[in-house]
Parts: C-alpha cells; sequence; structure tokens
C-alpha cells in the first residue's frame, strides 16, 4: 500500500491566532491548527527562518514550543486503511481503489492533519448508524456538526443525502471537509463556526460526532430540534453516554441503537 504523503511533521507551537500572519508560507507548509488561544504550524521539514520572520512581524504572537511528530503518531498511531460498512469503502485517496470484487461505493478521504479517518470507533460507529438510517429511508437533508475531515457528512452525500451542511470551529477541518468534498464530487455547504449556530438549520438527520461539554449545551433548546427525526451521536465516554441519554429522551427521542467501545467511547442513535 502507498503510504500518505505526509510522513514528517514539524509543529510550531504558537501563542495567538497566527492566520493573519501566515499570509506567504513555503512550500513545506501543510497547515494549521487553531486550539483554543494557540496556533500549531505545520511544515514537512524545519522552517526555523521563516518562523523567525513569521514571529517578528507579529509581536503579539510568541513561540512557546517545537514537536516532531510521524504521521501516524499524529493519527494516533494508525495507518488509514480501507473501512468498508455496508455498501460504502472509505479509502486512502492516495490509494483510491479496494482490492477484490467490491462493486460498492468509494469514499476517497484525505484526512490531512485532521482526525477521522474512519478507523476510530467514535466514526466507525456513526458510519454504521447512518448506514443503517439510509437503507431504511432517504436521509433527506444531513447536518454533520463538528465535521473534522468531513467522512460522516460526504458518506451521507454517497448514499443520497438531499442536501449537507457541514459546520466546524476548526479552519483546517473547514478546509479539509471542502477539499474531500470536491475530491469524492459532492456537493455542501461548509461553514466555519460554533455548532450552535447552526443547529436551527433545517435537516432530517443531525450527525455529531463532537464532545460532551458541547452537547450538554447544544440540546437545550427544544425549538432547534424541530424536524430533526434522527440524531447520531457519539464522541461521549461511560461517565457521559447517560447524562447524554437522559438529555436527549427529555426532548421526545427514543434511543434506537447504541454501540460502545472497549467500554469508553458510545455512540447513539436516536429518533423520534
Amino acid at each position: 500500500m502507498k503510504k500518505a504523503p505526509y510522513e514528517h511533521l514539524h509543529i510550531y507551537e504558537i501563542a495567538g491566532d497566527a492566520r493573519k500572519a501566515l499570509k506567504t508560507p513555503p512550500a513545506e507548509y501543510l497547515g494549521l491548527w487553531l486550539e483554543g488561544d494557540s496556533s500549531f504550524v505545520f511544515f514537512s521539514r524545519p522552517v526555523e527562518n521563516y518562523m523567525d520572520t513569521l514571529l517578528a512581524s507579529d509581536q503579539s504572537l510568541k513561540l512557546l514550543d517545537r514537536h516532531y511528530l510521524t504521521y501516524e503518531d499524529w493519527q494516533g498511531g494508525m495507518e488509514l486503511e480501507p473501512l468498508v460498512v455496508m455498501d460504502l469503502a472509505v479509502v486512502p485517496a492516495w490509494e483510491p481503489s479496494l482490492p477484490g470484487s467490491f462493486a460498492g461505493k468509494l469514499l476517497k478521504l484525505d484526512p490531512g492533519l485532521v482526525f477521522g479517518n474512519g478507523l476510530h470507533p467514535t466514526t466507525r460507529h456513526c458510519l454504521e448508524f447512518l448506514g443503517q438510517r439510509a437503507k431504511a429511508a432517504p436521509l433527506g437533508r444531513v447536518t454533520d456538526l463538528g465535521c473534522g475531515t468531513g467522512i460522516l457528512g460526504i458518506a451521507a452525500c454517497l448514499w443520497g443525502a438531499e442536501s449537507l451542511l457541514a459546520v466546524d470551529l476548526n479552519p483546517l477541518c473547514i478546509k479539509t471537509t471542502q477539499a474531500n468534498a470536491e475530491l469524492n464530487q459532492v456537493e455542501a455547504q461548509v461553514e466555519e463556526g460554533p455548532a450552535a449556530d447552526y443547529l436551527a438549520n433545517p435537516a432530517e438527520v443531525v450527525l455529531a460526532n463532537i464532545h460532551w461539554e458541547i452537547q450538554r449545551d447544544l440540546w437545550q433548546d427544544r425549538s432547534l430540534l424541530e424536524g430533526k427525526k434522527d440524531l447520531i451521536l457519539s464522541g461521549v465516554t461511560r461517565s457521559q453516554i447517560g447524562p447524554l441519554k437522559d438529555l436527549i429522551t427529555a426532548r421526545g427521542y427514543k434511543i434506537e441503537q447504541e454501540k460502545q467501545a472497549e467500554d469508553t467511547w458510545f455512540t447513539i442513535w436516536c429518533r423520534t
């Protein structure tokens, strides 16, 4: 199998939002991951001179640390491999084929520097529930909150979704989702911002593989859930799944199915 085009990651951790300062990055630039008040700027090799110039151009930025990781380490030690869910196969963009006689749909994925390659159990279980839902009836309009690489929303499109709204707070996730949507020739409205700002968007199916701390506030307003027949929710741990189910059932949903991995990660499919 061919390797990912990202092998060595040289990461500069910077205090502050470095996006404006990165006007003309060098060819070695891979992307910027914004986390709170810090920027993690990725390059394929060390770029000390460039970073000195960048920091000098904006006195509000401060270099906190340097990190080196392999791409596999950054993705949690998991090399992207083909993943088959029902009639859909998620394959690396750099090797977009499956050996054997698979005749289903291919979702070509380049996760870049974003998590969500399908191998984590939360992503996989969301895909499995989404596939079951698509088989049962047309998906209609789909909203993907915390889209990451775009894998879930793009899968929904390949399974016949009428439309897709994909939302993430991280600009790198937006860029990656847009690239993967284009790679798979699907149309998507991709928006940068908090999930709560887009929950009111009309949808029949809502996907949210995001932290409990966000979901705890997200599902409070019952009026924002009007018309949303199916919720596929993940990203929560053992201590959080009970409160999440209590919150969702109090909003009139029933737990259709539940999956868990290693008694740690939990995913639920909820229906009205």
